[in-house]
């Protein structure tokens, strides 16, 4: 086991514990208490709901896409990455979110390439971010021990930070709580995205160009599994706005029938999308 990745994970693992006050998780032997539950009344839209739900269940995980490229070779850059020293312009619900996905991401980047220092970055602005989006709550219940007990675990710490943020339904009770959780969701897919494009343009390994392009091709599916998803928020203008330009990548995508056919320079336009919209969402 790398000692820095352990120590990482011991260091996430108490600031996931930490991040509210005490729960059921975080207890000694002879004290007892009640997780802190959430009261807000449920007045989710069920078709809403369910619709979200399929599209999480027919999108690839961002956080296992980032596991995939990781394994690639190519060498940890974390100039790739959000600057954590340069907040975020976020100044609304939506912002916030699409930010929060995008830190998930980046911190799974890091975690999975045994970067402690990079992960503890980006973990205080997840924490940060999911306190400003009421998320505290809904962190609290399903992580607790569960870090603790997988701390020399990579693969079940990516989980746990997989499932943290969008597949809570203790926390997906109202129609803008969907909305949010979609936005997280969106954010750290184009995050993926961007990584897959950086890692494949700067290596020069002709079978990791071609894994890269394979794996840009398969987003057709996914991309439009996403765009339906945002497509039913026609009344928020910036979802709007980010949907169209997910539209035009994936209608680029889609328009090449085999994963042989996807050539440099449909690489290069494609993902000169994908930088361009990726740059809007971190200004």
């Amino acid at each position: 086991m790398n000692k820095l990745f352990l120590a990482t994970s011991m260091s996430l693992s108490v600031m996931f514990i930490s991040c509210g006050d005490k729960t059921a998780d975080n207890i000694t032997e002879n004290e007892t208490t009640e997780v802190q539950k959430d009261t807000t009344p449920i007045t989710v839209n069920e078709e809403t709901k369910f619709k979200f739900d399929f599209a999480i269940a027919n999108i690839p995980s961002p956080v296992g896409s980032v596991n995939e490229i990781s394994s690639w070779g190519v060498d940890y850059n974390n100039s790739l990455l959000v600057d954590v020293t340069k907040p975020f312009s976020a100044n609304n619900e939506f912002s916030k979110a699409l930010a929060l996905g995008i830190y998930n991401i980046d911190m799974s980047y890091a975690m999975l390439n045994n970067k402690g220092e990079d992960v503890l970055k980006y973990m205080k602005s997840v924490m940060k971010l999911s306190d400003a989006l009421g998320l505290k709550s809904a962190v609290d219940q399903m992580v607790g021990k569960r870090a603790e007990k997988n701390i020399s675990n990579k693969d079940s710490l990516l989980k746990i930070l997989d499932e943290m943020f969008v597949k809570s339904d203790s926390y997906l009770r109202t129609n803008e709580r969907v909305y949010t959780a979609s936005a997280i969701f969106a954010g750290s897919w184009v995050e993926g995205l961007y990584l897959t494009c950086k890692l494949t343009e700067l290596s020069t390994d002709a079978k990791i160009t071609e894994k890269g392009y394979k794996h840009l091709w398969d987003q057709r599916f996914y991309l439009k599994n996403l765009t339906e998803l945002l497509g039913d928020y026609r009344d928020k203008k910036e979802c709007v706005s980010l949907n169209d330009e997910l539209k035009k990548i994936h209608a680029e995508i889609d328009a090449i029938k085999d994963p042989k056919e996807l050539k440099e320079a449909n690489f290069k336009s494609i993902s000169s999308k994908i930088y361009n919209l990726r740059s809007l969402l971190v200004k």
